[in-house]
């Protein structure tokens, strides 16, 4: 008997009689256990009469004394001592079992060294036995409570819920963990949730597992559920009746979680019609769900969009590191190809006109005939350098995109190219970097069509199309296939320029089909 399986208000209900007769009981009982602990720690140990027996004497006493006295006091009283008297009646029969193990063990009375170390593993033992209980019933409820294998109230499972889903935890394992509650606590049947993005449904779980496929709820319906709030089975019955397939008899409420208006999930649960009938409080609690779940939802969605939002950043990061060391080479290479330039031509045609002038000057006096056709030679020596000077001029920056634009500068360079070109170019002005940028692509794609299909006719088309500035390069040449040709050096700097200031390039071939590039450019800002 103990005072967890006796209610408070049956113990006051005992007569009076039988309470001083288990009060005398425990009396004895307690006598008699600590008697015989008494001697057997005596027999084993070298400890004589003294406080032991003085202690299990009091203890003993207070349920006699109980049984002695009388008052609404003392009956208050008889339960909690009756529990203590039988739970101190346990220790001591445990402490006398585990003395008779240690005589097994030994297989003889203890030696005069081991005497000493019987009381010590008799209050051992007292205390091991006296902490097992509320030790074992508390692992058991952690674990129970671990494993949500104890029923729990709403309140609890609804706080668990949300202490989870703050925690970070991934949404399969909480919506499984959520579901597993709610059966258990509301002693459902069936639990399913559904989850979306707002236009569609599709059920993520159910438990038990019933290995079926189910269509998903598609627009129409989760503007039906939107309006629903916590509804039953007649609902489904008359606006979803596909969702009561193969339990048309059971009892079933669903609540959608709503989120700004939007269902992003749906929580179905059912019990068989022979079961107690879902109530209020049940309703109560699938409508807390409905609401927490839709908050945990719209934070997972938006914790997926910044998820990938870092991810595009990251690549963008990468993308502009490389482009930026792209860019620093090709600056590079374009500055040494310069230098060659001037270096092999420019100088050499300088240092040849010096040489010839000089000539010149000797001969003035001595064979004027020679010296006017030195100086001839040296005249058409000066033009050929300006000449050279102007064309590498031309493709550092040229002066008519400057002065002109895209609209005639275009049109020069097509005029310089090896195969024929057709422009169509018939754009006003824009900001600086973005003709500059336009036109480099365009020229590095005619040279890109005078290396790989140097006989084919060419067309270039420069427009203006919903406030972009685009441009065309397209050959007549064999083409390639381009699932196994990786683009170039030429179209990664293509790529940077425009990239630069926010356009995009892209090109397109096939075998025989000639090879097309195009790119495209916003905003396409007026020169000032």
């Amino acid at each position: 008997m103990s005072a967890e399986t006796v209610p408070s208000a049956r113990r006051a209900a005992l007569p009076a009689r039988r309470q001083r007769l288990l009060l005398l009981a425990a009396a004895l009982g307690l006598a008699s256990v600590g008697a015989l602990v008494a001697l057997a720690v005596r027999a084993l140990s070298d400890t004589g009469p003294g406080a032991t027996e003085a202690v299990l004497a009091v203890v003993a006493l207070v349920p006699a004394l109980l049984a002695a006295a009388d008052g609404p006091r003392v009956r208050r009283s008889a339960g909690p001592v009756l529990t203590a008297a039988a739970a101190l009646g346990a220790v001591g029969a445990t402490v006398l079992i585990a003395l008779g193990v240690v005589l097994l063990v030994l297989g003889r009375l203890p030696a005069d060294e081991e005497r000493r170390l019987v009381l010590p593993v008799a209050l051992g033992t007292a205390a091991a036995s006296a902490a097992a209980v509320p030790l074992v019933r508390r692992t058991t409820r952690a674990a129970a409570r671990a494993l949500l294998g104890v029923r729990r109230s709403p309140d609890e499972v609804l706080r668990a819920f949300g202490d989870r889903a703050t925690s970070g935890a991934p949404v399969e394992e909480l919506l499984d963990q959520l579901a597993t509650s709610l059966r258990r606590t509301l002693s459902l049947d069936v639990v399913e949730v559904w989850t979306g993005d707002g236009t569609r449904l599709e059920r993520t779980l159910r438990l038990p597992d019933d290995g079926r496929s189910v269509p998903p709820l598609e627009a129409p319906e989760l503007a039906l559920l939107a309006r629903a709030g916590v509804a039953g089975e007649a609902w489904l019955r008359l606006w979803i009746p596909h969702l009561l397939d193969g339990r048309q008899d059971d009892q079933l409420r669903l609540t959608p979680a709503l989120h700004a208006g939007s269902v992003l999930g749906l929580v179905v649960a059912g019990r068989s019609a022979q079961a107690a009938r879902l109530g209020e409080a049940e309703e109560r609690v699938l409508a807390d769900v409905g609401r927490r779940l839709g908050v945990v939802l719209r934070n997972r969605v938006l914790d997926s969009a910044l998820r990938t939002t870092l991810e595009d950043l990251r690549d963008a990061n990468t993308d502009l590191r490389r482009s930026r060391a792209r860019l620093v080479s090709a600056a590079d290479a374009e500055r040494r190809r310069i230098e060659r330039d001037l270096h092999d031509g420019a100088q050499q045609h300088l240092v040849a006109l010096a040489v010839t002038l000089g000539l010149a000057k000797d001969l003035v006096t001595e064979d004027p005939a020679a010296a006017v056709e030195l100086l001839e030679e040296a005249a058409a020596d000066a033009r050929a350098t300006v000449q050279q000077v102007r064309d590498l001029a031309h493709g550092i920056y040229p002066p008519l995109l400057v002065e002109a634009g895209l609209a005639q500068a275009l049109p020069a360079a097509a005029a310089r190219a090896r195969q024929p070109v057709t422009v169509h170019a018939s754009v006003g002005r824009y900001a600086a970097g973005v003709e500059e940028a336009v036109y480099f692509c365009c020229l590095e794609a005619l040279q890109n069509a005078a290396k790989h299909a140097p006989a084919a006719p060419v067309t270039l088309r420069v427009w203006e199309e919903q406030g972009e500035l685009c441009f065309e390069v397209r050959d007549e040449g064999p083409g390639f296939d381009a699932a196994t040709v990786r683009p170039g050096s030429g179209f990664e700097n293509m790529a940077d320029r425009l990239g630069a200031i926010g356009g995009r390039v892209t090109w397109t071939s096939a075998l025989g089909e000639g090879t097309c590039v195009s790119g495209r450019v916003r905003p396409a800002l007026q020169a000032a």
